[in-house]
């Protein structure tokens, strides 16, 4: 047990270091063991350890102005590892090769039609077009995302909009599928707020991203770490009823809030307002045109902005009175709707909910694209699963 218990702490150990490096340009083995206050020679062990696994270079001596011996600064093997990542939509396919460095190498994206088989698209897609891609450099592992709830402790998938229920046995057919390779299934929502906190160094200990796009979710974080992991098991935002007489939702309920204000239902809340699907070349409207149509002075589009700014302030107000966050971030593509919609939301609240946590909340939106969501996912994975210590081959990590 006690060799059990040392091997759980050097895996924990190396992992931390691994991301100290990742997080800080040019770090030294001295300043690595100033901030994690383990000594010098166990510092100096992990960091061996790491460079000898190809996950750390080490660049030589600094330039630095200082007496004496300089030190050697660190950087991970940006271009010796990366991660597979792969966004099952319900018309397609997003796919991506991640950097440790949180670059995209290569990302495309593949049309799903109606009688295709899910399981075997995202296959296909990994073997034929990710693999091959990678080269000579290491895969740490394949990362699923998917727009619905991962159930950790079930170890089932529920997601209305691919269309799987924990009843489908998806998880065993993704896991034969993917044979040795490790494989990762996080929630959508999840990787965007997770890239957002990372990458933009969020300060605010308590805060909440939403996810704004076809459908809408959130994902909460408490003293700066993610409540109940990546698999959407904390909140079902978007499924907080604002309408009990609403219309009816994909889940069953009524008025849910994707049901009102996702852009999946744009076309008839732009029809009530009397907005012109020609307008927009006769297609469904987009956030974007809702937007922009807003900011040129069209009354129709302003008023349907207005009305969906109501109906997420609402929602927001009462997120606020359970959860009191600092920050709400809103990401996804409701971004389009431009400054315009942020400007209502907070006159709205200004009206809403307890005013003794409004009043303290700072609403914006998310710093980074849609990219984000693979970028996220790989970091994520890397942060949380994967293990510097063990073979890697056949694992399963959900959340």
């Amino acid at each position: 047990m006690e060799g059990i218990n040392q091997q759980l702490i050097r895996s924990s150990n190396l992992r931390w270091i691994y991301r100290l490096i990742d997080e800080n340009i040019s770090i030294s083995r001295a300043k690595l063991a100033s901030t994690t206050k383990l000594s010098k020679t166990t510092v100096s062990s992990l960091v061996d350890e790491l460079i000898s696994g190809g996950y750390v270079v080490d660049c030589g001596t600094a330039p630095v102005n200082q007496h004496g011996r300089k030190p050697n600064i660190l950087h991970i093997n940006s271009t010796g590892n990366v991660v597979a990542v792969i966004s099952w939509r319900r018309t397609r396919l997003d796919i991506a090769l991640v950097t440790a460095d949180s670059r995209c190498l290569l990302t495309d994206r593949i049309p799903l039609h109606r009688d295709d088989d899910g399981v075997q698209r995202i296959a296909q897609a990994f073997f034929s077009m990710l693999l091959p891609a990678i080269g000579s450099a290491r895969l740490l592992g394949v990362c699923l995302v998917i727009p619905g709830i991962v159930d950790r402790q079930r170890q089932c998938v529920l997601s209305t909009v691919v269309g799987v229920d924990f009843s489908v046995p998806i998880i065993p057919r993704l896991r034969q599928a993917f044979g040795d390779y490790p494989l990762c299934i996080l929630n959508d929502t999840a990787c965007f707020a997770y890239a957002e906190s990372t990458f933009t160094r969020i300060q605010e200990p308590f805060f909440a991203y939403i996810n704004m796009s076809k459908g809408v979710g959130a994902c909460l974080f408490a003293d700066g770490k993610m409540l109940r992991g990546a698999g959407a098991m904390a909140t079902q935002f978007g499924h907080f009823s604002i309408d009990r007489s609403g219309p009816q939702c994909r889940c069953g309920n009524r008025g849910c809030l994707e049901a009102m204000v996702g852009e999946t239902a744009l076309p008839a809340r732009a029809a009530a307002c009397g907005l012109d699907a020609e307008l927009v070349g006769g297609r469904r409207i987009l956030y974007s045109d809702v937007g922009h149509l807003a900011q040129t002075g069209n009354e129709c589009a302003r008023r349907l902005l207005q009305e969906l700014a109501q109906d997420m302030a609402f929602a927001i107000s009462n997120l606020i009175s359970v959860f009191n966050p600092s920050l709400i971030i809103i990401g996804g593509t409701g971004v389009n709707l431009g400054p315009l919609f942020l400007k209502e939301i907070r006159s709205a609240l200004s009206r809403m909910g307890f005013q003794e946590f409004v009043q303290h909340v700072t609403l914006r939106y998310a710093e980074l694209g849609l990219n984000s969501e693979f970028t996220g996912a790989a970091q994520y994975y890397i942060n949380h699963h994967y293990d510097f210590t063990n073979d890697m081959r056949g694992q399963l990590f959900l959340g």
